[in-house]
């Protein structure tokens, strides 16, 4: 068997037909509080073992973004895929909104942990060859960093990776503010 469970990580936009043509034993979601469950959550449902987070994508402490509850839930949920995975090929899908930050950073910590924290440096590149224009969550690393006592380790190839693509925080924030006005105009609307 394969030392490694497979892993994908998408976004809203991408689950509909991920799920099918994965077929993942294990599936992570992390959504915003107000966001519907998607549909595609009743395609076969007890194919797998499901965890559906609720959180905004927020890289500071507040009060509607990542906390170590959440961080602990994650790592919990990774250690049953690896559980899984020493008996059978276990196959994780993880998902957020846009499928490139709380997925990522879900991903990375469920890479971490299969890796073991020692090698977070492998985890990291692992996650930069299966994921699509990744901007992991730093504060839910830095969460998962910290319940898993790894003194930085975590935090080091991320960072490391954030200052070399400096370039693509701009971007990152552009795209964070047409959610947020998104979001404002949905709730302005009385027809949306």
């Amino acid at each position: 068997m394969n030392a490694r469970f497979e892993i994908r990580i998408g976004g809203l936009h991408s689950i509909g037909a991920l799920v099918p043509e994965f077929r993942p034993t294990h599936l992570l979601g992390i959504l915003d509080p107000p966001t519907p469950e998607p549909a595609i959550y009743d395609h076969d449902p007890d194919s797998r073992t499901t965890l559906l987070l609720r959180f905004q994508d927020i890289d500071a402490s507040q009060p509607d973004g990542p906390t170590a509850e959440h961080a602990a839930k994650i790592i919990a949920f990774a250690d049953q895929v690896r559980s899984a995975h020493a008996l059978r090929p276990a196959r994780l899908l993880v998902h957020c909104h846009a499928g490139i930050s709380r997925s990522t950073a879900s991903a990375y910590i469920a890479l971490a942990r299969d890796f073991g924290t020692d090698r977070a440096a492998d985890a990291f590149r692992t996650l930069l060859r299966v994921a699509s224009n990744p901007w992991p969550n730093r504060r839910l690393v830095a969460l998962a960093d910290d319940a898993l006592g790894a003194k930085g380790r975590l935090l080091a190839p991320l960072d490391a990776y954030r200052e070399a693509n400096i370039d693509r925080l701009e971007s990152m924030m552009a795209y964070h503010r047409l959610l947020i006005e998104g979001a404002g105009d949905d709730r302005s609307d009385p027809a949306a």
